[in-house]
């Protein structure tokens, strides 16, 4: 590696750093001027204290526009890796479905068994009441605003974030596509900043990175993160405990068809990766 390519590279790693640092200000400061510019327009402040998902919903479209017009200025020089798997429309939406409900088992499992363990671990007790406020908070307002900011535009942006800018960083810099996938998961679970939900954030990263790297759209992983998400934020009326009680069930019996669906995407992968050059 020459002097200017380590330069590249050294510049990739502090661009990385800084979008996933900065995240949370960003997102911060853009949701108190969308508030700002909607009182302007009328919206009374009453209602944006009672529906401050709005503000990070606004927020989050601007971020949309910023991260995906900087990974396509990226990508223009670029080589990306070949597609290895096609998904088509309408049965690659039901598959995502079913991985979608399975990472949710997976991550119900994990959110289970801390809560069990979590009397007798001090560290782990703070951390998973941390997760339920925060929860909580989210669930505030109108329930439009939750649901476009937690289960649409919000992973939109994730997706965007990880997927797409730090996945081909890493890829870019090391030229291994595992270590793009684990990378970008390890640190979509540490940017979530808490330790019960980066555990399984984690986890379901690895799931997200593996469908962006063999399919190379962020479609098949948004759809996978927009069904766990909204799993977790049904609608009113149907968020009952029955409701609740029929997805976790769905989510359990969904976990070995995940395995089941990512180990005939490998095999299917595989076959077609021999044919390249």
């Amino acid at each position: 590696m020459t002097s200017k390519e380590r330069a590249e590279s050294g510049l990739r790693v502090l661009l990385v750093a800084s979008l996933i640092y900065s995240y949370s200000y960003i997102d911060a400061i853009l949701a108190l001027l969308a508030e700002g510019g909607l009182a302007f327009l009328g919206v009374s402040w009453d209602y944006l204290d009672a529906n401050q998902n709005l503000g990070y919903v606004c927020s989050a479209l601007v971020l949309c526009l910023v991260y995906g017009g900087l990974l396509k200025f990226i990508k223009r020089n670029y080589e990306e890796r070949p597609a290895t798997l096609k998904l088509r429309p309408v049965s690659g939406a039901l598959q995502m479905l079913l991985i979608g409900l399975g990472v949710g088992g997976v991550s119900l499992l994990w959110l289970n068994f801390a809560e069990l363990i979590q009397k007798s671990i001090p560290a782990l007790q703070a951390s998973y009441e941390t997760f339920n406020t925060e929860m909580g908070a989210f669930e505030n307002g109108d329930y439009i605003w939750m649901l476009l900011e937690v289960s649409i535009i919000g992973p939109m942006v994730e997706e965007l974030l990880f997927r797409g800018l730090v996945f081909h960083f890493v890829e870019r810099d090391t030229g291994k596509e595992g270590a793009a996938i684990f990378i970008s998961a390890l640190l979509f679970g540490i940017w979530h900043g808490i330790f019960v939900q980066g555990v399984y954030t984690f986890l379901i990263g690895l799931v997200l990175g593996y469908l962006y790297a063999k399919t190379r759209k962020l479609i098949w992983p948004f759809l996978v993160h927009f069904v766990n998400n909204f799993s977790g934020t049904l609608p009113p009326g149907f968020d009952g405990e029955y409701a609740n009680m029929l997805v976790n069930l769905a989510s359990l019996i969904c976990i070995p068809v995940l395995f089941i669906l990512l180990w005939r995407m490998e095999k299917n992968t595989k076959q077609i990766e021999k044919t390249l050059p």
